[in-house]
C-alpha cells in the first residue's frame, strides 16, 4: 500500500504543479487505472511475495485453493474476477488482496481452516474486497487526508492545528476500514451461501482467529514483549455480532465444509517459523545455519530475532542477549572486549572464561545494577552472551554461567527438534492426548494451547475422542546456507552499543 501511494504521487504530481494553493487528490478512476497498470501490479506482486516469505509450493492444496476460489467466482457472476490464488510461504494468518484482484493466502491460514467452507470464508471476504473496489478507494482516501493535512500545515503553519487535523483523519480512516471489512463480510457471507458452503464457517474462522490472538497475547504478557504479528486481523465483538445476523439472514442452517478432504490436503504443510532465523522451542534456541544451540535457565522466557536470541526472566528484571561476532574476533577476544569497553566505559574486570571455553568475559557493577559480558568460540566462530539486570538477584551469577555452559554445537537430540514443524491429521485418542502431542514440538509448556487453539477449540474437554485432529511434529531439516542467517555484529566501540 504504501509502495501505491508513493507511485500515485509521483504519477499525479504534474497535476499538482499546476495548482499551487491546494493539493489536488487522485479519483477512483485514476487510482484504478494506476493500480491495476501492469508496471504496478507486477512491483506489488513482488513486493507481497517478498514481505511474506515468497511463495509456497504444496500441489494438493493448490489444487483445492483454486478449485474452491472457482466455487465463489461461479456464484457471483461479476466478470473480471481473480482466476488464481497464489499461496504465500509464511506463518501469518492472513488472506489479501490486490487493487488488481489478484488474491493470495498464506500457508498459516491454510493451517488455521479446519475444513473447506472456513477456506472459502477467507477467500469470499477478499473477493468481497475486490467486488467492492475497497484498494483503490482506501487509497483515495489517504492521498485526501494526507493532501488535506497538508493543505492545513501551508495554511495555517499552527501545529496544534495540524495535529487536530490528523487526528480526525486518522478516525476518519479507521471508521472507513471497518465499514469496509463489515461490507466485504457481507459479500462474503452471500457468496458462501450462494455456492454451496456451510455459511456458518466465516463465524467459525474469525472466532478461530480470535482464539490464535488470545493464544499470543496470553503468551506475549507472560513473556513480557509485543504480541506476536502471526495473528493479523484479531475480529472485534462488533464483526463478530454483525457476521451472525449476516449468516441468520441466508436462511440456510448448513452446507457443505469438506473437512475430511480439507484435512487430509493440508496434511504436511508447513508450521510457524522456516527456520530461516533459527527455531525456539521452549528455553532453547537452536540454528542449523550456523550449528549452534543455547538454553536458558528456568524462569527465563526466550524469543529469537533475525539477529538475536533474546531471554527475559519471570518479573522482567533480568534480560540475556545471544548474537554471533564477526569471524575475526575469534582470534583474540579478551582483546576484542577491551576495545568494547576502552572508550567511556564503566569499570570492567576482563579474564578468561572457565576451564573447558574458548573465549573471554567480563563484568561491570554500576549504580544501575549489574552486567556481564562473554565472548565465547564454538566451531571456529565467536559469539556473544550479555546477561544485565537492574535488580539483580542471587541467582544472576548461576544464570550466566549456566546459560554460557549450555552454548554447545547440535546434538543428535538437538538435531531432531531443530526442524520446521508440519501439521499431521490424526484421530484423537482423548484429551490426556494432547499433552503427549504437544511435547513433540519441544514447547511442552504452550503447546497444549495452540494446538487447542488451531484445532478451534476452547478446552481439552472439547475434543472427542475418534475426531480428526491436526497435531504438529518435526519436519525434514532445512538446508539453510551458513551465511544467509543470524548476521554477524562487528566488535562496538562503546558499551552502549550492547
Amino acid at each position: 500500500m504504501r509502495f501505491l501511494l508513493l507511485f500515485l504521487s509521483l504519477a499525479l504530481s504534474g497535476c499538482n504543479s499546476a495548482n499551487q494553493t491546494s493539493l489536488v487528490t487522485p479519483d477512483l478512476a485514476d487510482v484504478q487505472r494506476i493500480a491495476t497498470s501492469p508496471r504496478v501490479t507486477q512491483a506489488l506482486e513482488s513486493d507481497v511475495s517478498r514481505r511474506y516469505g515468497g511463495i509456497y509450493r504444496h500441489e494438493p492444496a493448490e489444487a483445492l485453493v483454486q478449485a474452491t476460489l472457482q466455487d465463489l467466482i461461479r456464484a457471483a457472476g461479476v466478470p473480471d474476477l481473480p482466476q488464481s490464488v497464489i499461496l504465500l510461504d509464511s506463518p501469518v494468518y492472513n488472506a489479501l488482496a490486490l487493487p488488481n484482484g489478484q488474491l493470495f493466502v498464506t500457508r498459516g491460514m491454510l493451517a488455521l481452516a479446519n475444513d473447506r467452507a472456513e477456506l472459502a470464508a477467507a477467500l469470499a471476504h477478499e473477493l468481497g474486497h475486490v467486488i467492492s473496489r475497497h484498494s483503490a478507494q482506501r487509497i483515495v482516501e489517504r492521498a485526501r487526508a494526507n493532501a488535506d493535512v497538508q493543505n492545513v500545515a501551508r495554511i495555517f503553519g499552527d501545529p496544534d492545528v495540524v495535529r487536530a487535523t490528523a487526528a480526525a483523519h486518522q478516525q476518519s480512516l479507521a471508521a472507513f476500514s471497518r465499514d469496509k471489512e463489515l461490507e466485504a463480510d457481507r459479500i462474503g457471507v452471500e457468496l458462501l451461501s450462494k455456492a454451496g458452503y456451510d455459511p456458518h464457517a466465516a463465524l467459525r474462522i474469525l472466532q478461530s482467529l480470535d482464539r490464535m490472538g488470545t493464544f499470543y497475547a496470553n503468551l506475549a504478557r507472560l513473556q513480557r514483549r509485543p504480541a506476536s504479528p502471526l495473528a493479523t486481523h484479531p475480529p472485534t465483538p462488533e464483526r463478530v455480532a454483525a457476521t451472525r445476523k449476516l449468516i441468520e439472514g441466508t436462511g440456510k442452517a448448513s452446507g457443505r465444509t469438506d473437512r475430511e478432504r480439507y484435512l487430509a490436503t493440508i496434511s504436511g504443510i508447513s508450521f510457524g517459523e522456516s527456520g530461516r532465523a533459527g527455531f525456539v522451542r521452549g528455553r532453547s534456541f537452536f540454528h542449523r545455519g550456523i550449528n549452534i544451540a543455547i538454553t536458558m535457565p528456568q524462569g527465563y522466557v526466550v524469543q529469537g530475532f533475525p539477529e538475536a536470541v533474546g531471554g527475559i526472566k519471570q518479573g522482567g528484571k533480568t534480560v540475556v542477549i545471544f548474537r554471533r561476532m564477526a569471524d575475526g574476533v575469534a582470534g583474540d577476544p579478551e582483546g576484542a572486549l577491551r576495545r568494547l569497553f576502552a572508550r567511556n566505559g564503566p569499570e570492567v574486570t576482563i579474564g578468561p572464561l572457565p576451564a573447558g571455553q574458548q573465549g573471554a568475559m567480563a563484568s561491570t557493577n554500576t549504580p544501575k545494577g549489574k552486567s556481564k559480558f562473554a565472548i565465547v568460540v564454538v566451531g571456529g566462530r565467536p559469539y556473544r552472551l550479555f546477561i544485565t539486570s537492574t535488580a539483580p538477584d542471587a541467582a544472576f551469577d548461576r544464570d550466566f554461567s549456566e546459560t554460557l555452559g549450555s552454548l554447545r554445537t547440535l546434538s543428535q537430540q538437538d538435531e531432531r527438534i531443530a526442524r520446521p514443524l508440519n501439521l499431521r491429521i490424526v484421530r484423537a485418542e482423548g484429551p490426556v492426548a494432547l499433552g503427549r502431542y504437544a511435547a513433540q514440538t519441544g514447547d511442552g509448556e504452550h503447546g497444549v494451547d495452540l494446538l487447542l487453539a488451531i484445532n478451534g477449540l476452547r478446552s481439552s474437554s472439547d475434543l472427542r475422542p475418534g475426531s480428526q485432529i491436526k497435531v504438529l511434529e518435526p519436519g525434514q531439516a532445512p538446508a539453510l546456507p551458513i551465511a544467509q542467517p543470524f548476521p554477524v555484529e562487528a566488535v562496538a566501540a562503546e558499551p552502549a552499543a550492547l
